[in-house]
């Protein structure tokens, strides 16, 4: 669920409908208007840019257009408890206790599914981490892992299928030396014999 994706839908289908009774024209090229969070130093719940985008389409300005939208989005949407139109157009919606009394519900009832989206089902393969033996560990290794695999089970709470694969360098001629490598380091200790002298090592 997308409380943004939702409202999206529902506005734009309202406005069509006034379409249709002749009060609102809208180009055909616009399958719908933006419904976000409106800026910080509004306390409005979302924001829509309709008035905007449609204002010069309808020969009007933004601020008249958007009267009309407001009392049309007032009178269809119970759950709006007011629409204020600020600055350039945007309309700013306050959802009332209708809408907070069914989207608590809802949050209750989905528990811990709450929030994911089942839409679009793909498969992805994530390949993260594959640290390299035959050099130190860093602090990227460890900021790849975590964004791996907080981005894989991202995927999994949506409904895709997700293969999480660490591809480990455990054959090859750079392995070879490492085992070299480690190995005439532990005589060097031990045994106090020196380092050869050797490029690969």
């Amino acid at each position: 669920m997308n409380l943004f994706l939702e409202y999206q839908k529902k506005i734009f289908k309202s406005f069509k409908l006034l379409e249709k009774k002749n009060i609102i024209k809208i180009p055909p090229n616009i399958k719908y208007f933006s419904v976000e969070l409106p800026p910080k130093n509004q306390n409005a719940d979302i924001s829509c840019n309709a008035a905007m985008v449609l204002a010069k389409f309808n020969n009007t300005s933004p601020i008249k257009l958007g009267e009309i939208l407001k009392k049309n989005l007032l009178s269809n949407f119970n759950e709006f408890k007011k629409i204020e139109i600020a600055g350039s157009g945007f309309l700013n919606i306050f959802f009332g206790t209708v809408f907070w009394k069914k989207n608590l519900e809802q949050i209750i009832k989905m528990g811990s599914k709450y929030g994911s989206n089942n839409i679009l089902k793909k498969k992805y393969n994530i390949e993260f981490v594959s640290a390299n033996p035959t050099g130190p560990l860093h602090v990227g290794h460890c900021r790849g892992a975590v964004l791996g695999d907080a981005l894989s089970n991202l995927l999994i709470f949506n409904g895709n299928k997700v293969t999480k694969e660490y591809y480990v360098n455990d054959y090859g001629g750079q392995l070879k030396n490492f085992v070299d490598s480690v190995y005439f380091r532990i005589i060097e200790i031990k045994d106090n014999k020196t380092f050869p002298h050797d490029e690969n090592l």
